[in-house]
């Protein structure tokens, strides 16, 4: 559409941008039982217990960047005669600069761990994981003294948080100044409920985990509903909305399988 304007014609523009991450998992790495008797960590990526290659697609509009990614470590130890049983993982390299997890298991029965990664913690790993290529996790396991047996080993990973803060942790950022409606599908690995926000631009720090009580974070819209559908979310803005999540159990991951933005700008 054109309008006449002051000076001359504006033209209205207006965009749909889409994302969908979705969620990568790696399903269970142990078919069967494996009993570990190592006393040292493995050195070098071939002697690794268990790898699995994932892939979290990138944006593909610079206006949306992704502030946070999380993943999600399920084990069940079978039995140990001695404990701990110790377990790390890493991205593509074997240093504590690409160490996912590091792990002190004590009791047996099923464990569950989980870590955000963002600009502030884990900066290398989140680089990476948020850069739309395959990247490959790889598992060490060992033990204090005589052995372990394990039976389940899974890993998730998505662009979320396990942030159970009620504000919630900064997972996407969309940059825009105009009107905008989103839509968005959030969901869960776990047992608990998630919340998802959608913020006016506030000037936090990406990927922060906010406390309640920051100045200009506008709340635009605040659901627990799998969909949050267009018309519901439209607003007009100055710089752009994100998008938080948080939830009620510490272990889970809650994530963003889908988003999409339309946009109205003029020109």
């Amino acid at each position: 559409m054109l309008k006449l304007a002051g000076e001359g014609i504006i033209a209205e523009v207006i965009e749909r941008l889409a994302y969908s991450p979705g969620l990568q998992d790696s399903g269970d790495l142990e078919p069967a039982t494996r009993t570990i008797t190592a006393t040292v960590e493995a050195t070098g990526i071939a002697n690794a217990d268990y790898s699995a290659v994932l892939t979290i697609p990138a944006p593909s509009d610079s206006r949306l960047s992704v502030l946070r990614i999380a993943a999600r470590l399920a084990g069940t130890i079978d039995s140990m005669t001695a404990g701990p049983l110790y377990g790390r993982v890493y991205v593509d390299v074997q240093d504590a600069n690409h160490r996912l997890f590091d792990l002190n298991w004590t009791t047996t029965g099923a464990k569950l761990a989980v870590v955000d990664t963002h600009s502030a913690n884990l900066a290398a790993i989140f680089n990476l994981l948020k850069d739309g290529a395959a990247h490959t996790f790889y598992f060490f396991f060992w033990v204090n003294a005589g052995n372990a047996v394990i039976s389940l080993v899974e890993l998730w990973e998505a662009v979320g948080a396990s942030n159970t803060d009620w504000w919630g942790a900064v997972v996407i950022s969309l940059t825009h100044s105009g009107l905008v409606s989103s839509g968005a599908k959030v969901a869960i690995v776990g047992t608990g409920t998630y919340t998802h926000m959608l913020l006016e631009k506030s000037g936090l720090p990406p990927g922060s985990v906010g406390s309640g009580t920051e100045t200009g974070a506008v709340i635009l819209i605040q659901s627990t509903s799998q969909f949050v559908a267009f018309g519901e979310t439209t607003c007009v803005v100055k710089d752009g909305v994100e998008i938080t999540l948080k939830g009620s159990v510490a272990t889970d991951l809650n994530y963003i399988y889908g988003c999409s933005f339309v946009l109205r700008s003029e020109q």
